[in-house]
């Protein structure tokens, strides 16, 4: 069982109990394989009950709860806090966390779970678990409009706008717990002007670093290069485009900064695995 005394966090157990009155929505990768291309495992909303308690004692993945209302207790340090309404518990790969439902609570939460790996930098960089003050209704907005949407049509087109809408969010919640965020900075500006051709000393001007630096950065943070981020960038907004509107090959090249459609075509395929005509037929429903 969960042990609830403040000072008792070394008798903690690894415990998985949803509870037989809770009532959850969720989506995992096999319902959503967008959800992959930010590492998230699952992305749920739960009406916790009394006997919704989870103990991860050395957990392989990180997650954001946000509460919607009621109050539950999570464990930050050594003792149990509330967490109310406008309130998320933020925890990182590889260290204990607890949370539970009170009784006489409805406890109504959200939440997305991230898989943390050593082949991607991580989602949550805190040192220890946390607890912030945040607004969480966009993030249950976008898990609302990605399960309703799993559950319905299930067009891959609509599902990755709301992974997306989902990342986003939480990147607003995660973002003053990130170490360094200049590159945060650098890249919004640039997903803003993808048609232009950028080149490493103009992202290194714009960060305000040098090209070494921002390379060690971009390593760090992302995992690639500052150019091989632009690519994915760039990439990223062609698959939105592909798989959402009718614009010609040639035209969604352009706007993601390539001089002509062959070039583009072959970088997309690198990337994404298909020729940019082949992504949009899958993404339409028209792939075998």
């Amino acid at each position: 069982m969960l042990s609830r005394m403040a000072d008792g966090a070394e008798e903690l157990r690894e415990t998985h109990h949803v509870g037989a009155n809770t009532r959850e929505w969720m989506v995992g990768m096999s319902a959503c394989p967008a959800l992959a291309t930010y590492h998230i495992r699952l992305a749920g909303i739960s009406e916790a009950k009394h006997g919704f308690e989870f103990v991860r004692v050395k957990p392989g993945i990180s997650q954001i709860l946000a509460c919607l209302g009621g109050i539950g207790e999570v464990l930050v340090g050594d003792a149990w806090a509330p967490c109310r309404e406008g309130e998320a518990y933020i925890t990182p790969a590889g260290m204990l966390h607890a949370y539970h439902a009170v009784p006489g609570s409805d406890w109504r939460v959200c939440w997305v779970t991230f898989e943390e790996g050593v082949d991607h930098p991580p989602v949550i960089v805190t040192a220890t678990p946390v607890l912030a003050r945040c607004d969480p209704r966009p993030l249950h907005d976008a898990i609302n409009g990605l399960y309703r949407e799993s559950v319905g049509p299930s067009e891959l087109a609509h599902l990755n706008h709301w992974v997306e809408l989902i990342q986003l969010q939480v990147s607003r919640l995660v973002k003053p717990f990130h170490t360094d965020e200049r590159l945060w900075r650098l890249w919004e500006a640039i997903d803003a002007d993808l048609d232009h051709h950028w080149t490493l000393s103009e992202l290194s001007e714009r960060a305000q670093l040098s090209g070494e630096h921002l390379r060690r950065l971009c390593q760090k943070h992302l995992g690639r290069s500052p150019l091989e981020h632009v690519t994915f960038l760039r990439m990223r907004r062609a698959a939105t485009l592909l798989a959402s509107t009718p614009r010609k090959v040639e035209a969604i090249a352009a706007s993601v900064g390539y001089e002509n459609a062959f070039a583009f075509s072959t970088a997309f395929k690198r990337w994404m695995k298909l020729s940019p005509s082949a992504y949009r037929g899958l993404n339409r429903g028209e792939g075998g």
